[in-house]
C-alpha cells in the first residue's frame, strides 16, 4: 500500500486525500503533533493576527514592491526589503489601532458603512451604484458580501481612529516662528567644486596598485551561488492526438458550465436626461418638465436621436456620445429607467421617465432576448476544452512516471536526452529570471529549492510541466583579479578620484585661510561660483540638491566672508565654501503669514503624532510573534 501511495504521490487525487489527511491533523492537533506549536503569526495584547490574514497582507505588499521595481523586483530584492517583516508590522499597527478605537469608543454604523460601499467606483455605472455588478465583481473575486463588508467596516474604523489621533496634533508658535526663519533667513554661497571626474581619467594604476587594491577588497568580488537548471518540457500539444471526448463528458460539462453559456436578457439603448436638482421647489420640476415634453417632441419627429442627445441632455457621462448608454442587462439601472426600457422595442422612443436624477427620454437600438445557448453550439468550444484538460493531464502524469524512473534509478539524465529534449539554462543566481521558460521568475525559485543531489521536481505551468533538475552548482567564489581586472581599475579609479580631490578641496580651503579667498583661487587655477540667494528650504541647483550635512554648514557660517571648516561632497563633487551674503527674515511678515505657515505644517505634526501613538501603543503592548511562520 505504501508502495502504491509512493508510486502516485504527484497525482492530483492522491495529493487532494493527502490534503484532507493533514487538514484533519492540523485541526485536531495543531501544526505539529508532538510539539504543539501555535498556527497564529502573532498576539497582540490577546488578539490573534492568523495566517491567513497574514499571508493576504505578505501578497497585497509584494504586489505594490512588484509594481513599484518592476522588472527589477528580484526575489534577493524583495527579500532585503523584509517584505514579510513589514507585512506584519503593518498587521500589528492596525490590530493596535482596532483597540485603540475601541478604548475612544468609536464605531461604524450601518449607514456609513453602506455610503462606503455606494461610493466605490468599481461598484458604480455612470456615478449609480449598481447592486447587480456589486454581487458580481465579490463573486468573480471570490469573496462574500458579508466577508467584503466586515473588511469594509473594518477599514472605516481604522481610518475614524487615526482621524481622530491625528486631530489631536497641534503646530506651536515655535514650530512656526522657526520655519518662517527657515523660509526666509537667505544666503548667498561662493564655491569652489572639485570634480573626481575631471581627474579620473589622469589616473594611471600600476599592477601593484590593482592587486593591493583587490587584495583590501576581495568580499565585494565574491560571486553568489549560480544554478544550471536542466528541464524537459512535457507539453500538452504532444497528447492532443492521443486523448478522445466523449458525448456524456461533454453533456455533463455543458452541465456544469451552464451559467457560463447563458446570454442575459440586455438591452442598448440612447437617452437624454433633464436633471431635477434634489429637493427642487414644484414649480422648479415643473418648469423642467414643460422642457423635456417640448424636447420628447422632437425626438419623436426626428431620426437622428443622438443630435437631440448632444444638444439638451446634461447626463455629462453619456451627452457627447450621443447619449449611447451602451448594453445594459436588468438590475444596472435604477427601476424606473429599467422598466421603461425593457418595455421598449428598438427603434421605440419612450414617454418622460420620471426618476431621482430628472425627467429621461429613451430610446432603445437593440434588444437581446437572451437565453441558454443549445449544446451543438457550444459543442466544439467544449470538445477542446475538455481535450486540452486531458492532454494536460497526460503530459503531467508522463512527467510524474519520468521522475519516478530518474528516482528508481531506471533512467538517467543523459539516458533522457536519447529519446527527449532536455535543455540547460545559462548560470542563474538566486532570484534571477529564467529565459524562455513559463513563470521565468518562479522556474528559477523552483531550481535553487531542489537538492542537487536527487533527480528534480515537477513544476506546472500553463504551457504544461515542466521536469526540472540541478544540472551544475558554482558555488560562491573570490575570481582571479585577471578576471575582474576592468572592474577593479574602473572601482580603484573612482576610489582614488574621490580621494584627490578631497585632497585639492582641503589644500584650497588651507591656501584660502593663509592667503584669502581671492589668492587661493589664483593660486590653483580654479573657477569659483555662486549659488545666489537660497533659504534654507528652497533654492536653485547646485544648492537645491545638496544634503542637509552642506545646508547646515553654510547657514552655519556667521559672517561674510566665513569659509567652511572643511569641504563636503555632494552631487558627485567636492565643495568649499564661503558666505557671500546673508539676509535676516523679515519679523515684520511673520504675523502675516503666522495661520498659513501653521497650516501647511499641519498634516507633517498629524504624522508624526500618529507614528509617535503607535511607537507608544507598540511598547505598552503585549506582543507575541511565532517567528517559525514568518515569511523571509
Amino acid at each position: 500500500m505504501l508502495d502504491v501511495i509512493r508510486k502516485n504521490v504527484r497525482h492530483p487525487y492522491i495529493q487532494a486525500l493527502l490534503g484532507m489527511v493533514i487538514l484533519v491533523f492540523i485541526l485536531f492537533f495543531g501544526w505539529s503533533v508532538s510539539s504543539q506549536k501555535p498556527t497564529y503569526v502573532a498576539k497582540v495584547n490577546g488578539d490573534v493576527i492568523g495566517y491567513r490574514a497574514y499571508q493576504q497582507a505578505y501578497d497585497g505588499m509584494m504586489k505594490i514592491y512588484q509594481e513599484a521595481f518592476g522588472a527589477e523586483a528580484s526575489a534577493d530584492k524583495l527579500r532585503q526589503l523584509g517584505v514579510g517583516r513589514r507585512a506584519l508590522d503593518q498587521l500589528v499597527d492596525q490590530t493596535l489601532l482596532m483597540q485603540e478605537a475601541d478604548r475612544r469608543d468609536l464605531t461604524v454604523s450601518n449607514e456609513e458603512l453602506q455610503a462606503a460601499i455606494q461610493a466605490v467606483p468599481v461598484f458604480l455605472d455612470q456615478g449609480r451604484f449598481v447592486k447587480d455588478r456589486y454581487l458580481r465583481v465579490l463573486e468573480a473575486n471570490r469573496i462574500t458580501p458579508k466577508e467584503f463588508e466586515e473588511e469594509k467596516r473594518r477599514e472605516i474604523l481604522l481610518n475614524k481612529v487615526e482621524q481622530s489621533i491625528r486631530a489631536e496634533a497641534k503646530v506651536s508658535d515655535a514650530d512656526v516662528h522657526k520655519e518662517y526663519e527657515e523660509r526666509n533667513t537667505k544666503i548667498d554661497v561662493e564655491f569652489v567644486a572639485f570634480d573626481p571626474a575631471a581627474l579620473k581619467q589622469t589616473l594611471r594604476p600600476s599592477e601593484s596598485d590593482l592587486r593591493a587594491y583587490f587584495d583590501a577588497n576581495k568580499e565585494s568580488y565574491r560571486t553568489p551561488e549560480k544554478r544550471i537548471a536542466r528541464f524537459v518540457l512535457f507539453a500538452p500539444d504532444a497528447y492532443l492526438a492521443s486523448v478522445s471526448v466523449s458525448d456524456q463528458e461533454i453533456s455533463q460539462e455543458f452541465a456544469a458550465r451552464s451559467e457560463q453559456f447563458a446570454e442575459k436578457e440586455a438591452v442598448r439603448a440612447r437617452h437624454i436626461l433633464l436633471k431635477v436638482e434634489p429637493g427642487a421647489k414644484p414649480e422648479d420640476e415643473a418648469k423642467v418638465k414643460k422642457r423635456a415634453e417640448a424636447v420628447l417632441k422632437e425626438a419623436r419627429a426626428t431620426k437622428d436621436f443622438g443630435a437631440l442627445a448632444r444638444k439638451y441632455s446634461e447626463d455629462p457621462g453619456s451627452k457627447d456620445k450621443g447619449g449611447e448608454l451602451g448594453l445594459f442587462g436588468r438590475g444596472q439601472m435604477v427601476p424606473e429607467f429599467e422598466k421603461a426600457a425593457f418595455a421598449l422595442k428598438p427603434g421605440q422612443v419612450s414617454d418622460l421617465v420620471k426618476t431621482s436624477f430628472g425627467y429621461h427620454i429613451i430610446e432603445v437600438e437593440e434588444h437581446r432576448a437572451g437565453g441558454e445557448k443549445t449544446l451543438e453550439q457550444v459543442r466544439p468550444q467544449i470538445e477542446a476544452d475538455l481535450k486540452k484538460r486531458k492532454a494536460l493531464e497526460e503530459a503531467y502524469k508522463a512527467a510524474d512516471r519520468t521522475l519516478m524512473e530518474l528516482e528508481d534509478r531506471k533512467q538517467t539524465w543523459d539516458g533522457l536526452r536519447k529519446s527527449v529534449t532536455v535543455e540547460t539554462s545559462p548560470p542563474i543566481t538566486r532570484g534571477q529570471p529564467v529565459p524562455g521558460v513559463a513563470k521565468p521568475a518562479e522556474f528559477a525559485a523552483q531550481a535553487f529549492s531542489l537538492d542537487p543531489q536527487k533527480p528534480g521536481n515537477l513544476f506546472e505551468t500553463e504551457r504544461g510541466t515542466y521536469l526540472v533538475g540541478v544540472e551544475k552548482v558554482l558555488s560562491p567564489a573570490i575570481p582571479p583579479l585577471e578576471e575582474v581586472k576592468a572592474q577593479v581599475e574602473e572601482r580603484y579609479r573612482d576610489a582614488e578620484s574621490r580621494k584627490l580631490a578631497e585632497k585639492n578641496a582641503e589644500a584650497f580651503l588651507a591656501a584660502a585661510r593663509t592667503s584669502g579667498w581671492d589668492a587661493a583661487v589664483k593660486q590653483a587655477g580654479v573657477k569659483p561660483a555662486k549659488t545666489g540667494w537660497f533659504a534654507r528650504k528652497g533654492g536653485a541647483p547646485p544648492a537645491a540638491s545638496w544634503p542637509a550635512e552642506i545646508r547646515d554648514a553654510a547657514f552655519s557660517l556667521a559672517s561674510v566672508g566665513a569659509l567652511a571648516a572643511k569641504p563636503y561632497p555632494a552631487d558627485g563633487k567636492v565643495y568649499a565654501l564661503r558666505l557671500a551674503g546673508k539676509t535676516a527674515a523679515d519679523p515684520g511678515g511673520f504675523d502675516t503669514q503666522k495661520e498659513a505657515l501653521r497650516a501647511q505644517l499641519l498634516p507633517a505634526k498629524q504624522m508624526e503624532h500618529l507614528q509617535e501613538t503607535l511607537k507608544r501603543l507598540r511598547s505598552e503592548a503585549k506582543i507575541k510573534i511565532n517567528e517559525e511562520l514568518l515569511i523571509s
